[in-house]
């Protein structure tokens, strides 16, 4: 991670943005001995694997392996580059920004700026040519949908015309094929022919929170297909983690977010004053966005398409948002398709009742499963209580759980203790799963030094007694002096462990104690960093572990050494029988002053 800003500014933005404070906001965090525990916000588990340190300021995930500092969680968070992340902390914190250094920026966000910009020019083309004599049928197809120019106005609206007129605007602008290439908004052929990705389509500009234009999506306006067409994913665009209105709705006073199929509802719902209006980006919701929506509203009103594809987005998103203790209600739009249609046909009015007399989750779910079953019918019955056993098990209240349950015992004569016996049963079984994956990610974490497992159970070992020597080092000078005398850089395996190591030291050397903040800030292995310092070991006696650490590392880099000197092909079998005599005398002679040292520490010698 470049760092482009003096270290001392770096420190007071992350002295003044504790890190427990921070992932609460996104997180819920528990106590767990020494740390803080919850759920990974990166990916999804029911178990938690996700640690925060607040003497520390570590975060790190043991299930996916994220972690790092305060900085690096809100770029991982919001989808932000460095200089962005530092900035919206020093914001919060009152701070004023100092100018980035010199320092060159990442290749990322040097792409993601250059696509804003051609965006933007993008934008401004795709308006002219809606208010030209070339959008008349892009103006008569917004006046058939009822828009007004506020909303066109207010969304960006354009117009994409036919050939390649966006391609002949930007080169004018002075970017050049390549960078147009890059921001999707030209496609080159077999042929290397390039011509314009958007042709005679009515353009929606896709805008983040932060006001830039990301991306665009693209509607005919007659029978062609693909009906929909969006930008490509980009250094700036990534359907899965945007929702498309969520610039305005963040801004919203209602306590939910309103969750649609299309640009088209979203924008008729903003029109008629419900500005909590949200939609994806021509898919399904998917976790990252539900996470999202978690971030800034406890609630949300699915309000899908009525036909199958959106009843099944809906039994989707239902699931998605549920895992991220969302609370979900579900709206119904009698003999309309979609939100835009029923608010033309009814009234805002209307759909604001809609919205108010939305059903929540578990209800929509039992009325889709009445229509599914004839409980008169003895197996259909049994298989409408078991699939409704199946999600009153995932309803955390036990009042809820018992309110349905007496419900369904009334409606369908199986006794309410049956069907409790049921969910017990579902979640023993759930319970098990669990344990077994949290046991089978545990083998896969970060054992204690001595453990053996996998393939090369010597490598192994060696790698975590580096991984405590490391954290050691870091935390404690007397055993940085002894590493130093007996180890280099070299003894550390190439990546992380090494460069950590190396930043280490020259802290160390310098006189300074290291900031390890800091350190895993610099690092191009951070994540692996922040999972080595964040470890809380519990050793007694520092030094002499790290005198055992030292030893066993010393052991197997010899032992290496050894094997490399064997099967080389530039030595004489006699050299390497000369070579394996002097390693085992050597060795010999290592392993009983190793003996006398710990007789000598036993009896106080």
């Amino acid at each position: 991670m470049p760092q482009m800003f003096p270290e001392s500014f770096l420190q007071e933005v992350m002295d003044k943005n504790d890190v427990v404070d921070t992932i609460s906001r996104y997180v819920q965090l528990k106590r767990s001995g020494t740390s803080m525990k919850g759920l990974c916000p990166f990916h999804r588990e029911k178990t938690p694997s996700f640690h925060v340190s607040a003497d520390k300021q570590f975060y790190h995930c043991f299930g996916c392996g994220k972690g790092g500092n305060v900085i690096s969680f809100v770029m991982q968070m919001e989808n932000l580059d460095f200089i962005e992340a530092v900035k919206l902390l020093a914001e919060q914190a009152g701070l004023t920004m100092p100018e980035p250094s010199g320092r060159t920026d990442s290749g990322a966000a040097e792409r993601r700026r250059l696509i804003y910009k051609i965006n933007t020019g993008s934008a401004r083309f795709f308006y002219d040519c809606l208010l030209s004599e070339r959008g008349e049928a892009a103006r008569r197809y917004i006046t058939d949908r009822r828009l007004t120019q506020n909303t066109v106005n207010k969304f960006g609206l354009g117009f994409a015309p036919e050939g390649s007129r966006l391609l002949a605007r930007l080169r004018e602008l002075g970017f050049s094929d390549d960078e147009i290439l890059l921001s999707g908004m030209a496609v080159k052929n077999d042929s290397g022919s390039i011509y314009d990705r958007f042709r005679n389509r009515l353009m929606f500009p896709i805008i983040d929170v932060r006001k830039n234009i990301i991306g665009f999506g693209g509607r005919v306006m007659d029978d062609s297909v693909p009906k929909y067409l969006n930008s490509p994913e980009t250094a700036a665009f990534s359907k899965s983690y945007n929702l498309f209105g969520l610039n305005f709705a963040k801004s919203a006073k209602d306590s939910f977010f309103v969750l649609v199929e299309g640009y088209m509802d979203v924008i008729s719902l903003h029109q008629s004053g419900i500005t909590s209006a949200v939609a994806t980006l021509g898919t399904a919701l998917t976790p990252e966005q539900a996470r999202i929506i978690k971030r800034m509203r406890q609630e949300a009103v699915i309000a899908y398409d009525s036909d199958e594809a959106g009843q099944n987005a809906t039994k989707r998103a239902i699931e998605l948002l549920a895992d991220e203790d969302v609370t979900v209600k579900v709206l119904t739009m009698n003999d309309c398709k979609d939100p835009d249609e029923y608010i033309k046909a009814n009234g805002a009015g209307a759909f604001h009742e809609l919205i108010n007399n939305a059903k929540l989750q578990i209800e929509y779910k039992i009325s889709k499963l009445q229509e599914k079953y004839n409980i008169s019918v003895t197996d259909e019955k049994v298989k409408y209580v078991s699939e409704l056993a199946a999600e009153f098990a995932k309803i955390k209240s036990p009042v809820e759980r018992e309110i349905y349950v007496g419900k369904t015992a009334r409606e369908t004569g199986v006794s309410a203790d049956g069907i409790f016996s049921e969910i017990d049963r579902l979640n023993a079984a759930s319970e098990r799963k669990n344990r077994f994956d949290h046991a089978s990610r545990g083998l896969r974490g970060n054992p204690s030094v001595g453990r053996l497992s996998g393939e090369n159970p010597e490598r192994e070992n060696a790698l975590r007694a580096e991984k405590t020597l490391l954290n050691l080092i870091c935390f404690d000078p007397q055993v940085f002096q002894m590493t130093a005398a007996s180890l280099s850089s070299g003894d550390f395996e190439e990546g992380a462990h090494r460069e950590l190591y190396e930043r280490l030291s020259a802290v160390r050397n310098s006189g300074a104690e290291p900031d390890a903040r800091l350190i895993v800030a610099q690092m191009s292995g951070s994540e692996a960093a922040a999972g080595i310092l964040i470890q809380e070991l519990n050793i007694e006696d520092n030094v002499l572990a790290a005198r055992e650490l030292i030893r066993r590392l010393t052991a197997y880099r010899k032992k290496q050494k050894l094997l490399e000197t064997v099967t080389s092909g530039d030595l004489s079998q006699s050299q390497k029988l000369d070579e394996m005599r002097e390693y085992l005398r050597k060795e010999v002679g290592t392993n009983e002053q190793h003996e006398q040292h710990e007789q000598s520490e036993q009896y106080g010698e």
